[in-house]
């Protein structure tokens, strides 16, 4: 057993065969965290987890729970994991507690998912187009959300974003993160998270997108924790929407894939010149489960898309009121 438990979200559709890819691939590529715990949790209301994917999480060892933790922000998909982080964290036994994005997919084995000697919290560096050094022109957001929170952006460590490799205030990327449970960042996280999205914050650069990423920076910062850092290759993104920085690091030195929505058939072409890098194992594992489909019946599809008119409507009602800065 590890030292640490991997949480991670699932719900009826695509979010299936990207969940059973991260588990298989942590299971065959993931070298000392190969047996590490894996809990899938489905956080809200929506259809049925697939029979067939609940048999294979049981071959993969990933315990599921049909949680419905998330009442209060259902209409935010990305209030999901901090929600689950701060119920499961008073749950596990190990001494740390890792989150991980669907949308990922192991490569080649993981040294240690776990913050350094001396420290609670890891995670990659946040991209500098969002983050601040407290004097340019996202500061005054940041200084405003810190005004909410009750905390003191100068007094946020330095650190250099990635792919920029810019100065700015700590800011993290959310895809993968872990910190000591006993710190209870998870409850911390959310409480944040629940405070942005009932006020009228946003941001000139970004609007009002990354608010799990923007709510984690903040509670740190809020419980003090002393943070190491990922290598960008335990967190390395491929995205239709900024290819340029898909060439930043070689395929071959790649740990974990953040694919975000490139195995959907509209981006998988491109996708493809990058699998075809990848050692044959690597790539064979990818390929039984894209492109990345619905996959559900007609009346759960009609479910699905009710769920999410009414919650987009919340999102965009948000979004109108947001004060941007």
């Amino acid at each position: 057993m590890t030292n640490t438990t991997i949480v991670t979200c699932v719900e009826s559709g695509p979010l299936e065969a990207e969940v059973l890819m991260l588990a298989e691939s942590i299971r065959a590529f993931g070298g000392p965290y190969a047996k590490t715990d894996i809990i899938a949790v489905k956080p809200r209301r929506g259809p049925k987890i697939a029979s067939r994917t609940l048999q294979e999480f049981k071959r993969l060892q990933v315990e599921f729970i049909d949680g419905r933790f998330n009442l209060e922000l259902a209409w935010w998909n990305n209030a999901n994991k901090s929600c689950v982080m701060s119920q499961l964290e008073g749950r596990v036994s190990t001494s740390n507690i890792t989150w991980m994005d669907g949308d990922m997919v192991v490569l080649q084995s993981l040294d240690d998912l776990c913050p350094a000697q001396g420290t609670q919290f890891i995670a990659r560096a946040g991209e500098g187009y969002l983050g601040s050094d407290g004097s340019d022109k996202n500061a005054p957001y940041w200084l405003k959300l810190c005004d909410l929170i009750g905390i003191d952006f100068g007094s946020f460590p330095e650190i250099n974003s990635f792919p920029e490799g810019r100065r700015i205030r700590a800011y993290w990327q959310t895809g993968i993160y872990s910190y000591a449970t006993e710190t209870r960042l998870g409850s911390v996280h959310y409480d944040i998270i629940r405070k942005l999205l009932t006020n009228s914050i946003g941001s000139r650069e970004a609007g009002v997108y990354h608010q799990d990423q923007v709510s984690i920076s903040l509670a740190v910062q809020k419980l003090g924790l002393r943070h190491s850092q990922f290598d960008p290759r335990l967190n390395f993104n491929i995205n239709t929407l900024s290819k340029d920085n898909a060439d930043i690091l070689p395929m071959s030195e790649v740990k974990i894939l953040h694919y975000h929505h490139s195995f959907y058939r509209e981006g998988l072409h491109w996708a493809k010149t990058y699998l075809a890098k990848l050692p044959n194992d690597r790539r064979e594992l990818i390929e039984k489960y894209i492109p990345l489909t619905a996959n559900a019946s007609l009346p759960d599809r009609l479910y699905k898309r009710m769920l999410r008119v009414a919650r987009q409507r919340r999102a965009d009602d948000f979004k109108r009121r947001a004060i941007l800065y």
